[in-house]
């Protein structure tokens, strides 16, 4: 029920919070085996609510053991499906106590359903894929010791943000092709570090081809500016939030593999020619950021004029929720990896409890009750209402026909 209720309430939440989510791939998730879901981990927390809120079948998650020390988030874990995993620094004792875990692990997969780990082990902001740890190939060998007629999968998934700290910004999911665990079975028992190291070398293949993967993370800025040049010609739509077009990433991931492919001669020569780019359009009035617009046009001007009203009445409506959860996250927040699930979930929790009181108040005071329902769509509005502001600009088509066409001589060269 808790599960349920969250997925819808959570679901809502990442549409409004993100420009675009593309999800990929679901077509592997399969209702009548067990599927272990190898995820890698670069943001927080917000992936286990990205999978829990898209994918069509409910998960089962492997979380960080401390959290469950909290009394009061204890019954909230428990309640949607999350199970602890301590580590090293947890300290001796409560290592003893993932014997529970891996049991109640085993028992998820025995019952036909789906368990997710973070294959990484720990969380970083980096788009790149590292090496996999082993607890995910141990649950996968010891389910199958269990249940030797198991048709156990791995299920190898990537999740790629356009940036890690940003609201309105861009998830691309993709769900690859299941890897067989009984096909390791053999190895496995003939040599386990063997089997070992061949599932998981396999897994983390697999999972490659669903990461953007920059080996050389010291060319990081040169990629993200690529990627904007890239992008120029993508039109993107704020409708619909939900896409199933996997476009967007494969560009990403080729992307990023021809960046590393770039020998030093070659990379600063793509340097110094962006350099020169940069150069020349800030000679214009036209910062790199603002490439992400896309060219001055009348009705979007119009909308944002005859819009304007509507969305000061959502922004005044939402101020105070908002601002806050801002804060919370500026003042508590330090590492880059949280600081996107921390805003969002404390906006999510601070816009509940506005409403809670804005409904209390208009109840006791005897007010229209119509007045939550303008201060639920002027926050709509504001939403999409931000959301063409960010994209608008007041550069003509010709500028950016310019523009485009210097982008493309850069990227031939890759």
């Amino acid at each position: 029920m808790l599960y349920s209720f969250l997925r819808v309430l959570v679901g809502f939440t990442l549409r409004i919070f993100f420009q675009k989510i593309y999800i990929t791939g679901t077509e592997y998730v399969q209702h009548s085996k067990p599927q272990l879901i190898a995820s890698n981990h670069p943001s927080g927390f917000l992936e286990p609510l990205i999978m829990a809120c898209f994918f069509p079948k409910p998960l089962h998650f492997l979380v960080r053991g401390d959290v469950f020390d909290n009394p009061f988030l204890k019954p909230l874990l428990r309640g949607t499906n999350q199970i602890p995993v301590f580590r090293f620094k947890d300290g001796f004792s409560r290592l003893r106590e993932n014997n529970q875990s891996i049991d109640e692990s085993l028992q998820v997969l025995k019952n036909n359903h789906n368990l997710l780990i973070f294959a990484e082990g720990n969380t970083q902001s980096i788009k790149k894929l590292r090496p996999l740890q082993k607890g995910i190939s141990r649950i996968a060998f010891q389910s199958l010791e269990q249940n030797p007629e198991s048709e156990l999968e791995i299920l190898p998934v990537g999740i790629n943000f356009s940036q890690f700290l940003s609201f309105n910004e861009v998830i691309m999911l993709r769900i690859g092709q299941p890897v067989k665990v009984s096909n390791y079975i053999t190895e496995y028992n003939t040599d386990k570090n063997s089997g070992h190291h061949k599932i998981l070398d396999d897994v983390f293949c697999a999972m490659k081809k669903n990461v953007i993967h920059l080996e050389h993370q010291e060319r990081i800025h040169i990629f993200e500016k690529l990627s904007i040049l890239q992008n120029l010609s993508h039109d993107e739509k704020y409708s619909p939030i939900y896409s199933n077009s996997s476009e967007m990433l494969d560009k990403a991931i080729l992307l990023a593999k021809k960046t590393d492919n770039l020998d030093d001669e070659k990379c600063q020569m793509i340097s110094e020619e962006l350099r020169v780019f940069e150069k020349n359009i800030k000679s214009k009035g036209v910062k790199f950021k603002d490439l992400k617009k896309k060219p001055f046009n009348i009705i979007n001007l119009l909308l944002l004029i005859i819009g304007f009203i509507p969305a000061l009445a959502g922004l005044i409506f939402h101020f105070v929720p908002l601002a806050a959860g801002y804060a919370f996250m500026k003042k508590n927040v330090k590492a880059l990896e949280f600081k996107s699930s921390i805003l969002m979930v404390a906006d999510l929790a601070l816009l509940l409890i506005y409403y809670l009181i804005l409904i209390t108040t208009i109840f006791v005071l005897g007010l229209p009750i119509y007045i939550i329902l303008i201060s639920f769509l002027s926050g709509i509005w504001l939403r999409f209402y931000y959301s063409s502001w960010k994209t608008f600009s007041f550069l003509r088509t010709s500028a950016f026909d310019k523009i485009n066409s210097d982008a493309e001589a850069i990227l031939n060269k890759l």
